[in-house]
């Protein structure tokens, strides 16, 4: 547990939770026809902080799902072709950056390697 604290990867981690946020802020944004009812909005943000959550205690599980979700968001959105609005560039660009901090070596080595801190 101690070490979740001291570690870089902690911080990444945290930052792509603060993506995520910025992403569902996006969401609310007028004229984006996306959130539909509060109830499936509040259901969406509980799953994406059980997410964090799981991957501050080192779930691969998580970290493969924010991955292929994100990474699936930005290659759809990029292929399906312009001209593009600003929310569809803000929120690929966020989409694209949580994919950039969860592949960096310190989170990759926290989350998916098997150190658990025993000498």
């Amino acid at each position: 547990m101690l070490a979740m604290k001291t570690s870089p990867a902690h911080l990444l981690v945290l930052t792509c939770g603060l993506l995520i946020a910025l992403f569902d802020l996006v969401a609310l944004l007028p004229g984006n026809p996306v959130v539909t009812s509060v109830g499936g909005f509040v259901v969406v943000i509980a799953v994406q902080a059980l997410i964090i959550w799981r991957l501050l205690h080192r779930s691969s599980m998580a970290w493969l799902l924010v991955v292929i979700v994100s990474g699936l968001y930005t290659v759809t959105s990029i292929l399906v072709g312009g001209p593009w609005e600003t929310t569809l560039v803000l929120t690929v660009l966020l989409a694209s950056m949580q994919v950039a901090l969860l592949c960096t070596p310190p989170v990759l080595v926290y989350v998916l390697g098997r150190d658990d801190g025993v000498a």
